[in-house]
């Protein structure tokens, strides 16, 4: 959040860079944009692992079965945490996007003004896989709670 937070702030304060619709902007906004990307790929390759510890838990008997699925729920409230994270992080990429379009436009710059109002869909995309894998999270773990709750009947 902080450093979304200072791109922002650094994009809105400086004046020696010219106009926002600068390569300095494009290239701090789309370093931060790939970030998040990747941040999100990382998290769904998280969330396969745990996937496929789901499919095995279901070969493992008893006792394994049982810690397997205590652990895959820990790591899924981990990954869930760090999912929530990432909303804002692409809230926030949305917004830059958004300011960078508008100061193309202003300056002109139309081929610019474009392709930041495409980046800037691509944020909201990339904020509704997040949402989208939210809900994946929720509803593993519920299978996983399952699991617990049938062994320790």
């Amino acid at each position: 959040m902080k450093y979304s937070l200072l791109i922002i702030l650094l994009l809105l304060t400086s004046t020696a860079q010219g106009s926002y619709c600068s390569g300095k902007n494009w290239q701090d906004a789309y370093q931060f944009y790939t970030h998040n990307i990747d941040l999100l790929n990382g998290h769904i390759d998280r969330y396969n692992v745990l996937l496929n510890k789901m499919n095995s838990s279901a070969v493992n008997e008893g006792e394994q079965q049982l810690l397997a699925a205590k652990l895959a729920i820990e790591e899924l409230d981990q990954l869930n945490v760090d999912v929530e994270k990432l909303d804002a992080k692409f809230d926030n990429t949305q917004q830059l996007w958004q300011l960078i379009s508008e100061h193309c436009f202003d300056d002109d710059e139309l081929d610019y003004n474009n392709k930041a109002i495409e980046n800037a869909r691509g944020a909201d995309i990339g904020r509704r896989e997040v949402n989208d894998l939210l809900s994946r999270i929720e509803n593993i773990r519920v299978r996983f709670f399952q699991v617990v709750e049938n062994k320790n009947n």
